[in-house]
């Protein structure tokens, strides 16, 4: 047959309807699938207080505290490899030794924190009571290099739980740690 002048074709072309129903079944049925078996993370701000003997390199060292009253007294949670101590200028106090726990099949160091919430609730209580005019709300937590992230946080929320709201962060080498709680112990 011959086409047209104008270059058509007198056949009219139909174009098909697409079906979308299978589509949307899919859909319907993947998305709560997805959603169940999706992991939603938690994120938490943790507000941090400035404290001393923080280089700009982030490397730190055991701080003076004697800048004032409420400085001289901020007690300090110290995490070394083998224990955790707690302490202000008065005097330091033994709270754990540190032991293994296994963590997605590794072996990893941990505290006891009920201890240490235990031992700063009575550090809270003998500061507000021997200082009635001063609000204790900072602590240091005062960590060796390789401690786990999991371990300060867990200190932080004991302290927090005993009433050291303003928690603070200073990392020392091992044998600055080590040097301070010896000195620490010895008083």
């Amino acid at each position: 047959m011959a086409k047209a002048a104008s270059g058509r074709s007198r056949r009219v072309h139909h174009t098909e309807n697409l079906d979308l129903l299978p589509v949307m079944n899919l859909f319907c049925c993947i998305i709560p699938f997805l959603l169940l078996s999706a992991s939603f993370l938690q994120v938490t701000i943790i507000q941090m207080s400035q404290t001393e003997g923080i280089g700009a390199a982030g490397s730190g060292a055991v701080a003076n505290l004697a800048r004032s009253e409420e400085d001289r007294l901020q007690p300090k949670v110290i995490l070394t490899d083998e224990e955790m101590f707690i302490g202000t200028v008065a005097g330091t106090a033994h709270v754990c030794y540190s032991f293994t726990q296994s963590v997605d099949g590794v072996e990893t160091l941990t505290y006891d924190f009920d201890s240490l919430r235990t031992k700063a609730e009575e550090v809270y209580r003998l500061l507000t009571d021997a200082y009635p005019m001063i609000d204790f709300h900072k602590v240091t937590i005062l960590t060796v290099e390789e401690t786990r992230y999991d371990n300060i946080v867990a200190a932080i929320d004991a302290c927090a739980e005993a009433g050291f709201d303003q928690p603070g962060l200073q990392v020392a080498p091992t044998a600055s740690v080590e040097r301070a709680t010896e000195a620490a112990m010895s008083r």
